[in-house]
């Protein structure tokens, strides 16, 4: 080693690289065969001279550096400065770019033009703006394209001419011509024109005032628009509606109805609906009759009910909550020996509390949600437009227009079960008033029948006295406690009816009414299954006290009316009847009123007792010949072998009974 240094220190024109001695007569060796080398190929990299010489790279480029122009004569890349190369390859390279170039028609990868001329990405892209005014380039980097000039023009060319002749650019269509930056080459292309950017294309506003002019013939016509039909066929669903929001005015949003891509009007929407509303009125009237708007009423007033005592739960809860905090503040008062109070805990309480609470508060909030009386049902709805739809060929339609009127016609129903509510409570208000006064006359005359009738029993004996009171109250009574009781039902809103009930079940209806109510009307209903007209008469007047009706005092001439027209209805019926044995009844009842101005309320087995009271107003034949039909009356009905002979003898005897009954007068005075 130390030998190494003399001899680098005594000859200067000798090297050490890379443990070999290399003197300047061998660099400049190297430097002419390095310009030999470039000669022959054109270019030369310091990477494959190292391969080469087994030199440095540092080393082989201070040779080529200081002698290039000199022994090595050629040029160095201003790009990559290990790479060299000489003017007539320059020339040649250039030639090849030019002409692999100039024979493209249409965009063609960087790559496969490098591989056809065989030169490499960087030196063509040095190259390129020297050799080529044929195209350009989308970059200049890995994956770039050329784009011939000629195709750049076509491609202009047809993207104006489609756009003037169209009024509308789509993006993939673009992207088909090689386009990918289509923003910014529409902006440089169409420089002066209005254009909107839709989610698959771009249109002019031609197209943009042709959708404004149908919307408003749509809107003048009351009819409708298919813009779809009205667009080309590329626009999609966001399409339209982007075209839409730019079009339409806000007067113009309010009388249209945009489904799809059909715009319609709200004046033809109003006549679908109108279609409607003998449907609505029907099920609205309906609704009402049937009590399920009722129904809805008061489930709904509930609701509110339950929602207020969550508040006031929900209240009384932060109040506690409250007072718990102040106590746990103030424990003592001044000073630091006042005393500590212990304060029971009402966390944990009031932790489920407010979970309880807030979710029964959700709970009504649904509630409330889904607490809407269906008037009108969707395929009642449905059925309705559809033949208007189908004649206007827009079956499609059908399903998203009953989606959208459906809930407002349903709305209407309940508002028209609304008025029709409150007119049938105000009609149902007057009609009970007009039921009560009618009621009320009706009442007091049947009371005044029972109280006549009464005066007509206590004229027979006391044993028949019993029978008769005992049918008063079975029948004509008993009709009165009926009438009572159902008006006291419909008052209350209850569906009983007292007809079908026996005594029993009339006094569990009783007890089961308003105190104000129910203690007279026991003993009202009690009453029925005495022996006393009286005690009914007393009862009966009690119980007509909360029932706001009254009963009328007595008229003595009134009576008398009531017992005159009383007798013409008895004989009316008996001229008319044709029943033998109802005949006899009637005859006799007809005599007694007329015998002792009196009425009298019996039935057919109380027929015999009668006759025997009525034989002192009667005369020997009267007595007779009512006596022997009553006979064959008997016989008649006692189903014997004399019943054929009973019946001919009745037939031929019925004149002569109406006669006496029609003919009699009060004789027994005479006799």
């Amino acid at each position: 080693m130390h030998f190494l240094q003399k001899v680098l220190k005594g000859q200067k024109d000798i090297q050490h690289v890379l443990g070999q001695l290399i003197d300047h007569s061998y660099i400049s060796r190297v430097a002419g065969e390095i310009n030999e080398k470039l000669q022959q190929q054109g270019q030369i990299s310091i990477g494959d001279l190292t391969i080469h010489y087994d030199l440095p790279a540092e080393f082989l480029q201070q040779i080529v550096d200081k002698n290039l122009g000199k022994v090595v004569f050629g040029k160095q890349d201003k790009n990559d400065p290990r790479i060299y190369y000489t003017e007539s390859f320059i020339a040649r390279t250039k030639a090849k770019i030019r002409g692999a170039l100039a024979g493209l028609t249409r965009p063609t990868p960087v790559a496969s033009i490098l591989n056809q001329v065989d030169v490499n990405e960087k030196m063509f892209f040095s190259l390129f703006d020297q050799t080529c005014m044929y195209g350009t380039l989308t970059s200049r980097l890995p994956g770039a394209q050329y784009i011939p000039n000629v195709y750049a023009r076509s491609q202009n060319e047809w993207v104006s001419n489609f756009y003037r002749q169209n009024g509308y650019l789509e993006y993939d269509a673009l992207n088909r011509l090689g386009i990918t930056d289509y923003k910014q080459y529409i902006k440089k292309q169409l420089v002066n024109e209005e254009l909107h950017y839709l989610s698959s294309c771009i249109i002019s506003k031609s197209i943009l005032e042709r959708v404004q002019a149908d919307i408003d013939e749509c809107i003048a016509s009351k009819s409708y628009t298919d813009l779809q039909s009205n667009l080309p066929s590329v626009f999609n669903e966001k399409d339209i509606e982007m075209i839409l929001n730019a079009a339409l005015t806000n007067q113009q949003r309010q009388q249209i109805l945009v489904i799809e891509s059909y715009v319609i009007s709200k004046a033809f929407v109003e006549k679908l609906a109108d279609s409607c509303d003998e449907l609505v009125k029907a099920n609205a009237k309906a609704t009402v009759e049937s009590g399920k708007y009722q129904e809805y009423q008061i489930s709904l007033h509930s609701s509110h009910l339950r929602s207020q005592k969550s508040d006031d739960a929900d209240d009384k809860v932060d109040k506690r909550e409250e007072r718990r905090k102040k106590a746990a503040s103030g424990k003592s008062g001044g000073g630091t020996q006042g005393r500590e109070t212990k304060t029971r805990s009402t966390k944990k309480f009031n932790r489920g509390g407010n979970k309880n609470i807030a979710e029964t508060d959700d709970d009504d909030d649904v509630q409330v949600k889904k607490m809407v009386l269906e008037v009108v049902a969707a395929d009642e709805v449905r059925d309705s437009i559809q033949p208007l739809l189908e004649e206007e060929s827009l079956d499609d339609l059908l399903e998203p227009l009953t989606a959208h009127l459906f809930p407002k016609l349903n709305e209407k129903g309940l508002e028209a079960a609304a008025s029709i509510y409150v007119a049938t409570v105000a009609d149902r208000t007057a009609n009970r008033r007009q039921t009560h006064n009618e009621l009320q006359n009706k009442l007091n005359a049947l009371i005044g029948d029972v109280r006549l009738f009464e005066k007509g029993t206590k004229l027979l004996p006391q044993d028949v006295q019993t029978q008769l009171v005992k049918y008063l109250l079975k029948s004509l009574c008993t009709d009165i406690v009926n009438e009572v009781l159902n008006y006291i039902a419909a008052e209350q809103n209850l569906g009983t009816k007292a007809e079908t009930l026996n005594n029993d079940q009339k006094l569990k209806f009783v007890n089961e009414l308003p105190s104000e109510f129910k203690t007279p009307l026991v003993q009202l209903v009690k009453s029925l299954s005495g022996q006393s007209i009286d005690d009914f008469m007393t009862t009966v007047e009690e119980a007509l006290i909360p029932c706001s009706m009254i009963l009328k005092k007595i008229d003595k001439k009134k009576d008398r009316t009531v017992v005159l027209n009383h007798k013409h209805q008895l004989l009316e019926q008996l001229n008319k009847c044709e029943d033998v044995a109802l005949a006899l009844h009637l005859a006799t009842l007809a005599i007694f009123t007329t015998a002792t101005h009196c009425m009298l309320h019996a039935s057919g087995r109380h027929v015999t007792a009668i006759l025997a009271f009525l034989k002192q107003y009667l005369t020997e034949e009267q007595a007779n010949e009512l006596t022997s039909y009553h006979d064959f009356v008997t016989l008649m009905l006692s189903g014997g072998s004399e019943v054929e002979n009973a019946k001919e003898k009745l037939k031929e005897k019925l004149p002569v009974i109406k006669s006496i009954a029609n003919e009699f007068k009060k004789a027994g005075s005479e006799k």
